[in-house]
């Protein structure tokens, strides 16, 4: 049996398709993967140029084509995915399932290999990280996370990966990883009105090894170790850039970790409200934003804060402040509660976002077990004062990075 599972689609009138493939996440693949996907997301052997396979899929009643890589925790994951108007909203005789999932597999299975295409890939990815990287923010995450992993180099750069693959990658190498692909574990999902046929259409394509494996992960979670850092980088800008990282104990529940970590965001960061919105922008007057994340896939729970520079000593002391606070049993149960609100209408926003479900039958796949939106919303109900103050007690300060 192969990896594929297509829902029945019951409320969108465009059905969709993803086929995402599995692997280790090291920097260099990760740059590999960037290169593979701009290629083909740029042209094919049956659509030889950016405007030929633009087109097609345009007069396919303008389906949308995306081809990326995006890391989950210690794997990276090759995104191909389709978007399209269902056939049965449209009365044309000659656009069907097939037209659709032909095009599709073209670009799947078959990328041009060129060298032109090539170095267009390449210099479009500079570009995208020169504008990236532009950004403050951007510039001071990746450098935190580049020090969270400084003992494990092959987990920095995760968003474009290795510079030097990026610049000097030849066009050998570059099929060499595409060959690599058809054995990487992989799994079909989506959503369409009529799932069977669809079903059937795509099983016709899957003859890659890599359908045939399993797709689950035992644990995406990197593995966070205790080792305290300060570390400050001189920066031209009008504004400082705080990150403040916590680390936790990768073995701990996934359900304990993800829900602690959302509600403590929430709570922490989550509107005008919240308790270190109030603390750092209303009474230090020292931020526009200030932000709380929990990357349950990196054992981190992050703080992150564009900052006065006169005020970054006095921001770190409210933050830490905040997490100790509720570390100590000391909640607000108002802002609780409109935690408790707040999450619930995101995961009722998400059920009505199409990308955001493929996503989640994605995590569900690489977990091995089936979480809905309506289960998620359950859990945000269960979830008490108790359970917030006991993940808090689980979090260790590993680092404050900031960028002046």
């Amino acid at each position: 049996m192969t990896n594929i599972s297509i829902d029945h689609n019951l409320k969108f009138k465009t059905a969709t398709l993803g086929c995402f493939l599995r692997l280790p996440l090291d920097k260099k693949t990760l740059a590999l993967a960037n290169i593979l996907a701009c290629m083909q997301g740029n042209a094919s052997k049956a659509f030889p140029g950016i405007k030929v396979q633009a087109r097609t899929f345009s007069n396919l009643y303008n389906a949308s084509l995306q081809v990326f890589p995006e890391v989950f925790g210690n794997q990276i994951i090759i995104f191909y995915t389709v978007n399209f108007v269902e056939p049965r909203e449209i009365l044309d005789p000659d656009y069907n399932y097939q037209v659709v999932m032909d095009a599709f597999f073209k670009v799947v299975k078959e990328p041009l290999f060129d060298e032109q295409l090539l170095e267009l890939a390449k210099r479009q990815l500079g570009q995208e990280e020169k504008q990236y990287y532009e950004l403050p923010a951007n510039y001071a995450l990746n450098g935190f996370f580049n020090t969270w992993y400084r003992d494990t180099p092959n987990y920095q750069n995760s968003v474009f990966g290795d510079e030097k693959t990026l610049r000097n990658t030849s066009l050998e190498e570059v099929k060499s990883f595409f060959d690599t692909l058809k054995n990487a574990p992989a799994f079909c999902l989506g959503q369409a009105q009529d799932p069977d046929s669809l079903t059937d259409l795509v099983q016709e394509q899957l003859d890659w090894a890599g359908y045939f494996d399993d797709f689950v992960v035992p644990t995406l979670a990197i593995p966070t170790k205790e080792d305290p850092i300060e570390k400050k980088i001189q920066f031209r800008s009008e504004q400082a850039q705080l990150l403040i990282g916590y680390g936790y104990d990768q073995s701990l529940p996934v359900s304990f970790k993800q829900f602690g970590g959302l509600f403590l965001g929430e709570y922490l960061a989550g509107d005008e409200s919240s308790k270190l919105f109030t603390e750092v922008r209303k009474k230090l007057g020292a931020a526009y934003a200030i932000d709380a994340t929990n990357y349950v896939n990196n054992s981190l729970f992050l703080i992150s804060t564009g900052i006065a520079k006169d005020k970054v000593a006095a921001a770190t002391k409210s933050i830490k402040g905040g997490v100790a606070a509720v570390q100590n049993g000391k909640v607000d149960k108002d802002v609780f509660e409109k935690a408790k609100v707040a999450l619930k209408r995101n995961y009722q926003i998400s059920a009505d976002r199409q990308d955001l479900i493929l996503i989640q039958m994605l995590a569900n796949a690489l977990r091995g077990y089936d979480h809905s939106f309506a289960e998620r919303i359950k859990e945000v109900e269960r979830f008490k004062i108790d359970k917030l103050i006991e993940f808090s007690q689980k979090l260790y300060f590993n680092e404050s990075y900031c960028l002046k």
